[in-house]
């Protein structure tokens, strides 16, 4: 390791972090029934509360496709400071309050408002964030023109634009536009030169993973190694970081309220689970070398409540019983994805199996899956999406009754089983 270089246990976390990205999807548009809208897990379906369950799988690349040619119409505002509360500000308001979750959505905004309400518009998407009234508008003028120059390539969703943004020949037809206005062609001159508008995102990707800002030169330099190590170039890297970074921009992560709503979570299971021997709250895949708070660890690693439960009292070693309840965060996505872990020991036989599932299926519980560990030890587990994680506009009493409602939800599928689990222990 060379002494200018990332310190090994950072450069291994931001590995990490780089691993967990997933590729740019470059093939044909999925068909799906959400396209065109916010997906349900990104905005919280305004109509049904603040958090609701996610059934459908979300459109990620068409809502960062929106944000990537928001970021290209900022480019000139200055100072940096500006452009970027901008653009988050787009994120995390402007993009759910408009329902602008593709570019279809984006074309339909544009042409209800006309050029002579750019002012009205430039409110709306940049949300006050852009003091000088002329940039805000040359934003929004900017904006215009970059779509009307997509719908022109005939670039209609998030697959076309990325398949379109990769070709040998996207700059020399940019160059061939000559009915575009100079800071059209410039904006997408700059959007397809790699270096320039993805490592910013880079940088703050790294920040964020770290905690810290290491120098450009290291963090870069700890980029094209990881590219290397994964059969890409530096600059497809930089770009599938950059894509997703913007999408995290919408997020607005608070990890002390994320740490408030584990904690409440903790306590309220706690105190329904009267007869719990032990419940420990922790974060797993997190090394580090030097003690961090628990708040930052969840920026890094997977939080995880483990709730352990006694055998219950003169019964049989054959009789099935609870004895540890474990909920855990599933990555770091638009929504609080979470999956429940069951476990008991006893034996757990098929006809019981069965009708754990049929009982779990009227209750409107997500479906079980069992797994053997041993002739008397057993899991059941599922897994949900808890709705958007987003507390930037929210206050603690909102995150606190949020932790109680899933508290709720984790105890109905504790008490349906230890109810059939009981049953089977009389019969």
């Amino acid at each position: 390791m060379h002494p200018y270089h990332l310190r090994w246990y950072r450069y291994r976390r931001l590995l990490a972090a780089v691993m967990t990205l997933p590729a740019l999807d470059t093939s044909t548009p999925v068909p799906h029934e959400f396209c065109g809208q916010w997906p349900c897990c990104f905005n919280g379906c305004a109509e049904a509360g603040r958090y609701v369950h996610a059934a459908k799988p979300c459109m990620e690349p068409q809502s960062a496709m929106v944000l990537e040619l928001a970021d290209a119409a900022l480019q000139a505002v200055e100072p940096i400071s500006q452009r970027t509360a901008a653009l988050q500000a787009f994120a995390r308001c402007a993009v759910p309050q408009l329902g602008l979750g593709s570019l279809a959505r984006l074309v339909a905004l544009l042409q209800q408002y006309g050029p002579n309400e750019d002012a009205e518009l430039a409110i709306l998407l940049w949300q006050g964030e852009i003091t000088q009234q002329v940039a805000a508008l040359k934003a929004v003028q900017r904006l215009r023109r970059l779509v009307a120059f997509l719908q022109s390539q005939g670039i209609t969703d998030a697959a076309r634009w990325l398949q379109w943004r990769d070709s040998a020949d996207a700059q020399a037809v940019v160059h061939g536009a000559p009915h575009q206005a100079p800071d059209t062609i410039n904006a997408l001159l700059w959007h397809l030169d790699g270096g320039r508008c993805d490592v910013p995102w880079v940088l703050t990707f790294a920040r964020r993973v770290l905690g810290q800002a290491p120098a450009h030169g290291h963090i870069m330099l700890a980029i094209q190694e990881m590219a290397e190590a994964m059969n890409l170039s530096a600059k497809a890297l930089a770009r599938r970081i950059a894509w997703h970074e913007r999408l995290f921009q919408a997020l607005g992560d608070v990890p002390e309220l994320r740490l408030a709503w584990w904690r409440c979570l903790k306590r309220t299971l706690h105190a329904q689970l009267t007869n719990a021997t032990s419940v420990k709250l922790q974060v797993q895949g997190v090394k580090e070398p030097l003690p961090l708070s628990l708040a930052v660890h969840l920026r890094q690693g997977q939080p995880m409540l483990t709730i352990q439960l006694p055998r219950a009292f003169g019964a049989a070693p054959a009789w099935p019983n609870l004895t540890m309840v474990q909920l855990r965060q599933e990555g770091w996505g638009p929504g609080l994805r979470l999956r429940l872990l069951l476990q008991g020991e006893g034996v757990l036989p098929a006809q019981l199996q069965l009708a754990i599932t049929k009982r779990w299926k009227a209750a409107q519980l997500q479906q079980p899956v069992f797994e053997r560990i041993s002739a008397n030890k057993w899991e059941i587990s599922c897994c949900w999406c808890d709705g958007l994680w987003k507390p930037s506009c929210m206050n603690l009493a909102d995150v606190n009754d949020w932790a109680t409602d899933t508290a709720l939800q984790v105890l109905e599928y504790v008490l349906v089983l230890k109810g059939m689990l009981n049953c089977e222990s009389v019969a």
